[in-house]
């Protein structure tokens, strides 16, 4: 065998193996090229071969070429299609507790004075989970589990002052389904609270609200309890889109037992206005409390106005009970259930972007025969320092004046209660005031 023939072999050989390999050989096309090239010169090939067989390298360099990019654009498929699925699905893990110290007179009709670890002094202490889920671009559904807890003695649902018994022993708060849609509005069918929780907080000027605010005056006259008048159960409610700065907000939150479908049947319609630095607010509510007839009824209208450091606010409610028009505020009628109005006013004053004051004042006017013997008048003022996003510290100071021969019991405080006892020592008939100091944290 010549020399030449001796050559050819292992190079033929070497040919085979560059046109035949796995992909990753393959993939050097260009030395494919060169070393035929070199081949052909040298007269190992001829140019027949040449031509054939650099068609061949190049269809599988291709097929190669087109099944790495086939490859690259599933992965890339998949990959947007992980990212719209996690941006369609969501979830939320959320919560607020406030803590801190408290001292303040006359609780009880004994007129004790109680100091010590407040429990939720700023606002209502809660952890909450939600889950959504975009259906399209203009739609979202979405679930809400919503529980108060105590920071003091970890009890959980049912406002858990202490205790955290009740008919909703652990989601008390919100229990709900959402669809929300852009064009159409929003519904929300479960456990909640209706729009008198939202005008409430909105348009109270005092920035804590369980301690000498609109939530203890609201419990007091009959239009804030948990028991059906702010948040209710089995409810399905209905909030507008906003048009022309107007939104309309009605709910129904049913009740029933056998042989009365209308029992404990509760309604609720609203509406919110914004227009500029404008805003008012009103609601009506028909809450059949206890009996087949309306209990509470309750019309609310309030308005505020900001003007660069300033917000002013002032409110109107009547609450009235058709049932029994003479029913007096007092202790064994919880919810107010009674005939009142109520009036409050107020103000916030921002110093800087972290640092304001708020002053609110506020008067419950007995309207039964008992000639304004369980009336309330309270002043509260307060200082906010938020020197990060989620984090308030706060001192607050109130007052709440009434008559000697007072029978209804009244709390500056929203449901003060010792270690040692579930019941309440916060409200009492004399005379009251304190103060709290604390801090509360959002997450």
């Amino acid at each position: 065998m010549s020399q030449q023939n001796n050559y050819r072999l292992p190079v033929a050989a070497l040919l085979l193996i560059s046109l035949y390999a796995p992909a990753p050989w393959a993939t050097a096309g260009e030395d494919v090229r060169i070393l035929l090239e070199i081949l052909l010169e040298k007269g190992i090939i001829t140019q027949e071969e040449f031509d054939q067989k650099l068609k061949k390298a190049q269809e599988k360099e291709d097929i190669r070429a087109f099944n790495e990019s086939q490859d690259i654009r599933r992965a890339n498929r998949e990959i947007d299609k992980r990212a719209e699925d996690e941006r369609k699905f969501k979830t939320q893990f959320y919560g607020l507790v406030s803590a801190g110290y408290y001292s303040a007179s006359n609780m009880k009709s004994n007129s004790i004075d109680a100091s010590g670890i407040s429990d939720q002094p700023k606002a209502n202490n809660r952890v909450g989970f939600k889950v959504s889920r975009e259906l399209d671009p203009d739609t979202t559904a979405m679930l809400t589990l919503e529980s108060n807890f105590s920071s003091r003695t970890g009890a959980v649902g049912k406002d858990a002052g202490a205790s955290g018994t009740g008919i909703n022993p652990v989601f008390d708060r919100e229990a709900n389904f959402r669809l929300i849609s852009k064009p159409y509005g929003t519904l929300i069918v479960g456990r909640g609270p209706n729009l008198q929780t939202d005008l409430s907080s909105a348009f109270d000027a005092r920035q804590n609200w369980n301690f000498g605010g609109l939530k203890a005056i609201g419990r007091y006259a009959g239009f804030h309890s948990a028991s059906g008048i702010n948040r209710a159960d089995k409810m399905i409610r209905y909030i507008s889109p906003i048009v022309e700065g107007i939104n309309f907000d009605g709910a129904v939150s049913f009740g029933g037992v056998p042989g009365d479908e209308n029992y404990g049947t509760n309604y609720y319609l609203g509406a919110r206005y914004k227009n500029g630095n404008f805003e008012m607010g009103y609601n009506h509510i028909e809450a059949r409390l206890d009996k087949n007839q309306t209990q509470n009824r309750v019309d609310f209208i309030a308005a505020k106005y900001t003007l660069q450091q300033v917000t002013l606010n002032a409110g109107y409610v009547v609450t009235r009970n058709p049932m029994n028009t003479a029913a007096t505020l007092n202790p064994t009628t919880p919810g107010g259930k009674a005939d009142v109005d109520t009036l409050f006013a107020g103000a916030v004053y921002r110093f800087t972007t972290t640092v304001s004051a708020n002053l609110g004042l506020y008067k419950v006017n007995d309207k039964t025969s008992t000639n304004g013997r369980n009336d309330v008048s309270m002043a509260a003022t307060g200082l906010t320092w938020s020197p990060y996003k989620d984090w308030d510290f706060f001192v607050d100071y109130a007052t709440a004046y009434r008559k000697e021969n007072a029978n209804a019991a009244f709390s500056i405080y929203d449901a003060w209660r010792p270690d040692t006892s579930s019941t309440s020592l916060a409200a009492g008939t004399k005379n009251q005031s304190g103060i709290s100091i604390g801090a509360l944290f959002k997450f």
